[in-house]
């Protein structure tokens, strides 16, 4: 999972404001015992805090306590409650000014906020009053405080009323984030490719899926082998030879709207998920193990979410008990929660645990639409099958904060054209989704189709789960999860371990009749939406429990799942969960009773869930009974699989150039004294990724007593920066130089792409001797000298040249900041370059470490001058993650921005022992104590306990609010 839904940085208009904050006046820390008066509540309730002020939050019934929850969530997190719901819906302008103005047009657009309001119309009776029981804590909340300092820099006095559809809205934002993609960046470049190959001669359409955006994945451990949907074993079930869906050529107009489209959106906080595709960094890391494997004979879960890394955390941690008489058991439930929403989102009650990574499943597709207009130039209708179809029309105000010193000075703005966004127009076949761009040249345009416009309940589903007694009660709350895909995973008190993936994957009627028009194409390419080629969604035929999208679905059984799998474990890091995948080839499988069996669109993270299974199969391998301790260490685990993959190909090649009658131009290469230097540490490198610096943060390190590096370590971060620039320059000279050579430097693949397919080339060079299947040679850039006798010799001096240049770069004075110049390669320290900056949307000192060099109030500092951030282990694509740019060569393009918003590792023993933190603290008003009082333990992945019973918490507590009604 990256938490996007906020901006982080809320525009320009923002960094001119001149922020002044005094932290001695503010604190939300409670006092030690205080009542007050509570006008929702039906009964007396308490809020308790401990010492990090985690809440727990007692009333007899479970409104009451949604109400107490919703008043805990304001005092600690309104602000960011109020720019969720805000950049959701459309009104983020009218808080941060005219920077936002355009975003808030796509938002609405979007149309999340008419969403949430179906979703409100389509619940129990009992649902909406527990959601607006929590919005009646929130405004009691408002009623009595006085706002957040944000709002003075943003001269704002006073806020909207919360209300339960901002809520629901909320719920949806996030689901939205994890779930929404985009078919325009694919479209534009296979449509790229193809003009491009046919001008100079090569095949563009298998450039594209067979070389630079591969369906396969780099590594192949799956989640649940052998899985076969719909529970029977066929012989078609991996058709591993099947080669990919090849389309025609993409229709220019379809090209000219896509292009629009992408330019209107690019840099849109909203939508940067959606428009990175593949190269997001939304991910999480899950696994469960079975008491079969375990020290103690009990199951033990784990579970990191991978989220931006933003101040506020994504999730503030809360424990609710409730004894409500409808329940013959109380509700005593805890873990993270997301403010804005009552219930807990990952955690555990008395009997059972369960944690979520981001599911990729295909749930968004865009269609070409062909348009009829009034005489005002308006789209009235769609055609469909010949059929005009009537588009529905919703008219849009906007309103701007000015942010010119006058209070709560916020103004309708009447620039907004109705083609460009003052009017919405909804298209009732696509599911109530928005036409988003028109071309009236061509009387097309494109319209989004997206389970998560309809009345969709995965609210209702957490209120399930966070009651489950049991396996069976956890599947049915399963039912009402219907968008924002995730791999749940379970494990309870009885011994009970189980995986599943949830959401409803809609059906594309081309793919399962098989018998369209040109055959169907993959649903991540813009489809068409004039009905002549069968690509709309097949209308409901079977419908599921509790289904909410009005369109045919995957039945439950055909999404991937195991209960207590044989092997005693599963794991899953957002990875391709069977290996319907693994062919290259995601339209590879069948359903039972005919029909393409389709979930994503392949090519997952593979390296995360490379090492962690890895580790888990060295455990069962060699006997050893696994603990917590063994779990949590691989929450921490810094090695690249990446580079122990791909590096023995670097090896090799200086091994052939070392060799007696090599190339001269190669045997060259390997007489420098930096290539063999830095081969020497390549070699004795254990892929480990540490900082390398005693300002660094590493896992196991005293926080507070930052320890000198060791030299093992140090030798480590050495190899980690010579890989990471090498890695950056081999990718350069091989990928990027030959889709440069033929033109297309403007639509050069995605870095998890791009890697992909240069690791593919090397794994299968002796049968495709560098050139893929487009027929371009990968590795005969311009750089490579005339005269090579073969491609192997070629494919080396690429390689061994891409070290040279990387050890030019790190002594250049680019790299200054981190290395002052040096050539000596003990000085290359990963945490030089591997850096994090905790951003606040509103910069200054929210922010942590502070702006331009000055300390934090709470003490942290950026690392040296012209390096921003704190140095912290890891890389890209380890389990301890710490994504990058693959191309990155500056001292400041290594940094990164996401990672685990919460790490867990619960054991299901008969009183549940669990561990937890979260990357900063439960508050979000600075000043306060429990702002970043987690950062120092999340930052060398250590752990607090986190009480599993109510009773246990309470007895921790140091401070209560008591609550009457009035």
């Amino acid at each position: 999972m990256s938490r996007t839904l906020f901006a982080r940085r809320c525009g320009a208009a923002l960094s001119s404001l001149s922020l002044t904050v005094s932290l001695a006046l503010v604190s939300t820390a409670p006092v030690v015992a205080q009542t007050l008066p509570a006008p929702g509540l039906t009964a007396s309730g308490k809020i308790s805090y401990d010492a990090r002020g985690m809440p727990t939050i007692q009333a007899s019934s479970d409104n009451d306590v949604a109400f107490l929850q919703g008043y805990a969530h304001a005092q600690y997190r309104f602000f960011e409650m109020d720019l969720t719901r805000r950049q959701v819906s459309g009104t983020l302008a009218a808080l941060v000014g005219p920077s936002q103005l355009g975003n808030d047009v796509q938002a609405r657009t979007l149309g999340l906020r008419r969403a949430a309001e179906k979703s409100w119309a389509a619940m129990s009776d009992d649902t909406r009053g527990w959601l607006a029981a929590y919005a009646a804590g929130v405004n009691d909340w408002l009623a009595t405080n006085p706002l957040p300092p944000e709002y003075g820099v943003l001269d704002i006095t006073k806020a909207d009323a919360w209300t339960p559809v901002d809520s629901v809205a909320v719920g949806k934002g996030l689901a939205f984030q994890l779930s929404f993609d985009l078919d325009i960046g694919p479209t534009l470049r296979l449509g790229a490719y193809q003009k491009a190959g046919a001008a100079a001669g090569f095949d563009g359409t298998k450039l594209f899926f067979g070389d630079v955006r591969r369906s396969a994945p780099a590594d192949n451990r799956v989640t649940v082998p052998g899985f076969q949907p719909g529970g029977v074993v066929t012989t078609q079930a991996l058709a591993k030879s099947a080669p990919a869906t090849m389309p025609g050529r993409i229709d220019p107009v379809t090209l000219k709207l896509a292009s629009a489209y992408r330019d209107k959106v690019q840099g849109n906080p909203l939508l940067a998920k959606a428009l990175a595709g593949r190269d997001t960094p939304i991910g999480s890391n899950e696994w469960v193990v079975s008491g079969a494997l375990t020290a103690s004979g009990k199951p033990i879960l784990s579970n990191d979410p991978h989220l931006s890394l933003s101040l506020p955390p994504v999730f503030t941690e809360q424990h609710l008990y409730s004894t409500d008489s409808r329940y013959a058991s109380p509700l005593d439930v805890t873990g993270v929660t997301v403010p804005g929403a009552p219930g807990v989102i990952q955690g555990c009650n008395q009997r059972v645990c369960w944690g979520t990574t981001t599911n990729s499943l295909d749930v968004t597709d865009v269609f070409q639409e062909t348009l009829a207009f009034d005489s005002y130039g308006l789209p009235v209708a769609i055609v469909h099958d010949g059929v005009q179809e009537p588009v529905q029309w919703v008219f849009q105000s906007f309103y701007v904060n000015q942010l010119d010193g006058t209070p709560d000075h916020v103004v309708r703005d009447n620039s907004i054209g109705y083609t460009n966004g003052a009017i919405t127009v909804i298209i009732p076949r696509r599911n109530d989704g928005p036409l988003v761009q028109i071309d009236a040249a061509s009387g097309k345009g494109l319209s989004i189709a997206y389970t998560g416009w309809g009345p969709t309940q995965e609210i209702e589903s957490f209120r399930r789960i966070n009651r489950a007694a049991n396996l069976s009660d956890f599947q049915t709350a399963l039912t009402y999860f219907d968008f924002g895909s995730q791999n749940f995973a379970y494990a309870d008190v009885d011994g009970n371990i189980a995986y599943f993936t949830s959401a409803e994957a809609p059906i594309r009627t081309d793919l399962q009749t098989q018998n369209a028009p040109g055959g169907g194409i993959p649903p991540f390419l813009i489809r068409d939406g004039s009905g002549a080629l069968q690509h709309d969604w097949l209308p409901v035929q079977n419908p599921q429990p509790n289904q909410a999208t009005p369109f045919e679905i995957l039945r439950a059984d055909e999404m991937p799942f195991v209960i207590n799998p044989s092997q005693g474990y599963f794991a899953n890091a957002n990875n391709d969960p069977i290996g319907f995948s693994l062919g290259n080839n995601p339209l590879g499988m069948h359903r039972q009773g005919g029909g393409i069996y389709y979930l994503d669109w392949g090519g997952a993270d593979a390296f995360r869930m490379g090492r962690i299974d890895r580790v888990i199969q060295g455990y069962i391998a060699s006997g050893h009974k696994i603990t917590v301790a063994d779990m949590q260490a691989l929450q921490a685990n810094t090695q690249a699989l990446d580079a122990e993959l791909v590096l023995p190909y670097l090896l090799a090649a200086y091994g052939n150039a070392t060799a007696g009658g090599a190339w001269q131009p190669l045997a060259a290469l390997a007489t420098d004294p930096r290539i063999g230097a830095a081969i020497t540490r390549l070699q004795a490198w254990d892929f480990s990724t540490p900082t390398g610096i005693q300002q660094g943060y590493d896992p196991g390190d005293n926080p507070l007593a930052l320890p000198t590096p060791t030299q093992a370590e140090a030798d480590a971060s050495v190899a980690a920066t010579l890989w990471a620039m090498w890695r950056s320059y081999a990718l350069q000279n091989t990928i990027d130089a030959s889709l440069t050579k033929v033109g297309l430097q403007n639509y050069l693949p995605g870095d998890s792409d791009a890697f992909t397919g240069f690791k593919f080339m090397l794994d299968n060079f002796t049968g495709l001797q560098g050139k893929g299947a487009s027929g371009i040679a990968f590795f005969h850039p311009a750089s490579v000298p005339a005269g090579a006798p073969n491609a192997a010799a070629a494919r080396d001096y690429v390689l061994l040249s891409s070290l040279g240049q990387a050890l030019d770069r790190l002594a250049s004075t680019a790299l200054t900041p981190a290395f002052g110049g040096s050539t000596n390669l003990a000085d290359y320290r990963w945490g030089q370059l591997h850096r994090i900056v905790f951003d606040h949307p509103l910069g200054g000192p929210f922010s942590i470490p502070g702006q331009n060099g000055a300390t934090s109030p709470y003490g942290y500092m950026d690392l040296a001058s012209g390096l921003p951030g704190m140095a912290r282990g890891g890389a890209w694509q380890t389990v301890n993650v710490g994504d990058h740019g693959l191309r990155a060569i500056g001292a400041n393009d290594f940094m990164f921005g996401s990672g685990s918003a919460r790490r867990f590792v619960g054991e299901m023993l008969p009183a549940i022992a669990a561990n937890e933190v979260i990357p900063g603290g439960n508050s979000a008003v600075i000043g306060s104590p429990f702002y970043a009082d987690q950062l120092p333990l999340w930052l060398t992945n250590q752990y607090h306990a986190l009480p599993i019973a109510a009773s246990v918490a309470i007895s921790q507590s140091g401070s209560t609010l008591t609550f009457t009604p009035q």
